[in-house]
């Protein structure tokens, strides 16, 4: 069943208060016969830290109901859960928001107050719908197909990852100066170094520009172990990429056969990375084709040793391990397009599970002559391989340069 929450916030007159408290019941009363399950904070029980509750809400329901009255666009607390819901969907979630404007609130009211980018999305107004069953038959319409708004674990499991990474942070203004040089948007002040955490987490499902990167990890490198830092540096380092952009990248239902204008097989890599949230289950090879007199049979000899290591086994002819999504990377270092296009036909042909990405500048995987399950090409923009690279080594003087310092030497 799928998850919707509802974010609320108290209002100070008995008649506006009584009218949420009628809007909420009543989605509270009819949302699970269409599907959803609905999690609201009067369920949450007594002695429950609820902030920790609530936002294990938000990160991991499949929608939203956004119940604003006039006193909500002055809540601190409905600001930071809009401010949540909405790093998720900017980041390319299948999160549905449906913001519902209560009795007696404007769109115009909307645009000028703090939470103004639910003005954005297509919102309902309490005061164009006769009463309240028909006001609840517009927020189901709007949450639409439980298919299309259901969330990635892999998603899900990245944001984790990166707070985890950051669990030594305990200083929210040192968070607070790492999310502002990622280029988090807003002053959101947020009172704990937890919720801080969050917000950076989901920060980084979005693009972040690559740039960002070396200065925002300076801001707590010295609070990390050094275990952490590189593992939080292998996170944030692919960020630069669209996430939506390269979803394509991830195989269905048959293979895929990827050209990607970079000439670096770790260009390669992190694009899996992006692709699948980190997911432990994508694993790569890279394999340069080296030319020499046997050619052919030496370019394949690499292939099936790079086989070998995805397949963790001595025989190529193994099936992959359950669940296990494999990717081979070729760098062609010079060798004619025509002559890796055999060499691919080859390899897709004797293994259905792998999946190519082959490093060319080439604007059509239809011109190495395959015809895999699906097919596609990744651009780049101009220059980002050399700044990612200037970036990468950047992060490595960090690591470099602890010289003593830090948290292992605490």
């Amino acid at each position: 069943m799928a998850i919707t929450f509802i974010s609320h916030s108290s209002a100070e007159t008995d008649e506006d208060q009584a009218n949420a408290d009628s809007v909420r019941a009543e989605l509270i009363k009819r949302l699970p016969g269409f599907g959803w399950q609905v999690l609201v904070d009067d369920e949450l029980r007594v002695g429950t830290d609820w902030r920790d509750a609530l936002y294990e809400w938000l990160r991991d329901c499949d929608a939203a109901v956004v119940l604003v009255n006039r006193d909500g666009l002055k809540s601190s607390w409905l600001r930071r859960e809009v401010e949540v819901l909405w790093y998720r969907w900017r980041a390319g979630s299948r999160l549905t928001i449906v913001p519902v404007l209560l009795k007696g609130l404007t769109a115009r009211e909307l645009r000028h107050s703090e939470i103004s980018r639910l003005a954005d999305l297509q919102c309902i107004l309490q005061d164009d719908v006769d009463d309240g069953e028909d006001l609840v038959s517009l927020i189901v319409e709007g949450l639409g197909d439980l298919g299309v708004c259901a969330d990635t674990p892999a998603k899900r499991s990245m944001a984790t990852k990166i707070e985890h990474c950051l669990d030594e942070v305990t200083d929210r203004f040192t968070l607070r100066a790492m999310a502002q040089a990622l280029g988090a948007e807003g002053e959101w002040r947020y009172p704990t170094a937890s919720e801080e955490r969050r917000r950076i987490a989901h920060h980084c499902l979005a693009p972040v520009p690559t740039d960002n990167v070396p200065m925002a990890v300076s801001e707590v490198e010295f609070f990390l172990a050094l275990d952490r830092l590189d593992k939080l540096i292998s996170l944030l380092l692919p960020t630069w990429i669209d996430p939506v952009a390269v979803r394509l990248l991830l195989p269905g239902s048959g293979q895929v056969v990827a050209t990607l204008a970079g000439n670096w097989t770790d260009t390669a890599r992190q694009h899996i990375h992006r692709a699948s949230y980190f997911s432990g289950a994508y694993r790569s090879e890279a394999v340069p084709l080296v030319a020499g007199e046997a050619q052919s049979m030496e370019h394949m000899e690499g292939c099936l040793a790079a086989v070998r290591a995805l397949l963790k086994s001595d025989d190529e002819n193994d099936q992959p391990i359950k669940g296990h999504v494999l990717f081979l990377v070729i760098d062609p270092a010079g060798t004619e397009l025509g002559v890796v296009g055999e060499l691919v036909r080859t390899l897709i042909g004797r293994f259905s599970w792998l999946n190519i990405i082959v490093l060319t500048d080439g604007d059509d995987p239809a011109d190495l002559g395959t015809q895999p399950g699906r097919a596609l090409h990744i651009p780049l923009q101009p220059g980002a391989e050399r700044q990612m690279k200037r970036t990468s080594r950047e992060l490595d003087d960090i690591r470099a340069n602890r010289n003593g310092h830090g948290k292992d030497q605490a």
